[in-house]
């Protein structure tokens, strides 16, 4: 496979499900390294972008690329060595620990059993070494959330896709989870990520896509996307942006 330097491309998509056109015209081009977000009102079509980039939804040739080779071209293993994703809603299993979940994170490299060494870096990443031999149904909603986070990051993959990781965490575990997303767009990650928190988005973010009713209103650098102007737009709230120790805050009328 002959890869472009541009982990993610995506070409004018529409799409959606069969009684619920979703995206109208969708066009990104993420580089490497880069934290993006995703943001926009609830059935924008946050999710179901993400869903495009695994093949979980179908699109049409020529629209959706992972460095440079067409997701239609490729095996399901094939993208899961590209790209990690972490969803909204992963069920659980009485039948492992929490290492043996993070380990399955290594299933397209069949290497489950011999992966040791990154199920422990990931579990020291996301802060939940002391949790590896616990049933991951004796843990709580955030903890488990942090767990899935060190799967997607035991996949060691170079895109990662994660929809809104930081629900269920407690703001200690939100800012970890956002330094270490940061840390991993410094390393030359490429992160896309679904947002809710704007503030979050402000702080972390080096780019934002942000959506409306299935379109990009506004994508580029964070300070260009959210704007008072475009929050307006898309979420119908007046706020202001105020600095605060280099950094914009926004508050909400």
């Amino acid at each position: 496979m002959a890869f472009s330097d541009d982990p993610i491309t995506i070409k004018s998509l529409n799409g959606g499900y069969e009684d619920d056109p979703v995206l109208k015209g969708i066009s990104i081009d993420l580089s490497a390294g880069g934290f993006t977000a995703i943001a926009g009102p609830n059935g924008a079509g946050k999710s179901t972008l993400l869903k495009y980039l695994i093949k979980e939804l179908g699109c049409p040739d020529d629209t959706v690329y992972l460095f440079g080779s067409d997701v239609n071209s490729l095996k399901q293993k094939e993208i899961a060595k590209l790209i990690s994703f972490q969803g909204q809603f992963i069920p659980k299993s009485d039948e492992f620990t929490v290492r043996e979940a993070v380990a399955l994170g290594r299933f397209a490299y069949g290497d489950v059993e011999s992966s040791s060494s990154l199920v422990d870096e990931a579990l020291r990443m996301t802060g939940i070494e002391h949790l590896a031999d616990k049933l991951i149904t004796r843990i709580s909603g955030g903890e488990f959330q942090l767990a899935m986070l060190a799967r997607t990051i035991c996949q060691n993959t170079r895109i990662l896709a994660l929809d809104e990781p930081i629900n269920n965490l407690d703001p200690r575990h939100q800012l970890m989870l956002l330094s270490l997303l940061r840390k991993l767009a410094g390393e030359g990650r490429t992160i896309l990520c679904v947002l809710h928190d704007l503030n979050a988005i402000m702080q972390n973010c080096t780019s934002c896509i942000l959506l409306k009713d299935g379109s990009v209103l506004a994508s580029g650098p964070v300070s260009s996307v959210l704007t008072v102007e475009n929050i307006k737009a898309v979420y119908g709230i007046d706020c202001e942006i105020l600095q605060h120790n280099s950094k914009s805050i926004i508050l909400f009328r």
